[in-house]
Formats: C-alpha cells, structure tokens, sequence
C-alpha cells in the first residue's frame, strides 16, 4: 500500500477556501462533541457525516481507505483489550485476570468507531489545509513563530517518513527479506533494519532541512513578511460565529441533559 508524500489533498471546495482557523475550530467542535456525547448514535453519526463530509470536499477514497489502514491495529486491540479485561454486566467466563462479557466486547467497538471519528476529525482539517496555511494558522493564534514552524514541519513530514518507511519496506522485501513468516518476534526481528535504515534517512532530511531553513536566513531577524496573510471573509466570520455557537450549545446541553452513556 502507498502513502502520500503530502496529506493535503488540493481542491476548490468550500471546506478548502474556508480560512484555516475555521477549519481548525470545526475540528475542535467535533472533538468535543466526540468527548461530551459518547452515545452510540453520535459517535455513529458524527463518523458517517465525516465521510460525507470529505468526500465531499473532493478527498479521494484512497486517502480515506488510508486513515482506516493506519486505525486498523486499533480495531483489533481496543475490542479485544476490553472483551478479555473490561467486563460490562455480566461475565460468562472468569480465570485470573481475564473476565469475559459480550457487553465489554460492545464498548470496546463503540470506543474503536469513536478513535475513528477524532482521527477523521482531525484529518479533517489536515486534508484540506496547505502545509503554508497550518503555518500562519498556529502564527495567528499568537504561537511563537518557531514552536509553529516545528509543528507543521511535524506534521509535514510524517507522511514522508511513512512512505519513506514502505519504500524501504518494499525494496528489502525484493532482496528476499521475509516479513511475514515466521512467529511475531521473529517478524518484529525482521524489521529492525527497516527501522534503522529509516532512522538514519530521517537524520538526513532533518540535517538537509536545517540546512534550508539557515540558508534562507531562518531568525536571522524577528521581523517577518507574508505574501499571503490570513485575512477573514464574511462567510467566515458568519462560520465562526456558527461554530462557536455549537460548540457552546454542546456544552450547556451536556451540562443540563447529561445525555449519553459513558464507556
């Protein structure tokens, strides 16, 4: 499986022209509507209306299907670690630690789709913000230039070192390398070459990019121009307000209704 050298999908929707702080608090909003209302009609609606959402918005079902790869060791481990350990009523099985129950096995689901939708939620904002935008983004909200430049460098190039980790992959499993035979510690065994050819590219790119941003004069001054500020348009400052405004009616309706089960 492939993995884009970028996040960012470009596009011209409404959810890419929207201003990034206003993408960054829709996530946000859906964060905490994902914390308050933990029933599984809203964690099942909230993650469907994602889906819609970014499709949507032009992002393509292999990036997608690509969010469900990375969540896929979750849905075996979350279901498992709370049908073995987390007992909800009653258990049919007991022996030590292990305590068996169908009802632990139900949350453990419910709490896996619910990691889904705040890692959707989060790619939300991801997928339709350039790498230059998520930069004036943490800059706007008064983050010291460096600690936001480190940020978005961060979430630049973790998909990189994730291809760069697949190429790797790839190319050693061509030379004969076998990764999938053989019990679990002999496979985790396998891959620390992998991991050490990764650890040591990944130095590179670091040692290279620092070498860019000195040469272009990175602190050199604390006066710093941009070609395309961030500026609000009408339509979002009316979005603002709206997701403000939801945000808080989450919160007061928590409050009053304590609606929804907590796992």
């Amino acid at each position: 499986m492939t993995v884009a050298y970028d996040v960012y999908v470009p596009g011209r929707s409404w959810l890419h022209t929207l201003d990034p702080r206003v993408k960054l608090l829709l996530s946000l909003d859906l964060t905490l509507l994902l914390f308050l209302w933990t029933s599984p009609l809203s964690i099942a609606l909230t993650l469907i209306g994602l889906q819609v959402l970014l499709w949507r918005a032009g992002v393509p079902w292999t990036r997608l299907r690509w969010v469900w790869w990375v969540m896929l060791p979750l849905h075996l481990f979350v279901p498992l670690a709370w049908f073995l350990f987390q007992p909800v009523g009653s258990t049919f099985f007991e022996w030590g630690i292990i305590r068996l129950s169908w009802g632990g096995l139900w949350h453990g689901i419910w709490m896996v789709l619910r990691l889904d939708a705040l890692a959707f939620a989060a790619f939300l904002w991801l997928f339709t913000t350039e790498p230059a935008q998520m930069l004036r983004t943490f800059v706007g909200l008064r983050m010291p230039y460096t600690f936001a430049l480190m940020l978005a460098l961060a979430l630049r190039y973790l998909p990189t070192i994730a291809a760069l980790y697949l190429q790797i992959q790839d190319a050693q499993a061509a030379r004969g390398l076998a990764l999938d035979t053989g019990p679990w510690f002999r496979r985790l065994q396998a891959r620390l070459p992998i991991l050490i050819a990764v650890i040591i590219s990944t130095l590179r790119l670091a040692q290279s990019l620092g070498w860019a941003l000195e040469t272009r004069g990175l602190g050199a001054t604390s006066r710093r121009t941009v070609w395309r500020p961030l500026r609000m348009r009408p339509q979002d400052k009316w979005s603002l307000a709206v997701l403000l405004g939801i945000g808080m009616m989450i919160v007061i309706l928590r409050v009053l209704y304590r609606a929804g089960p907590t796992p």
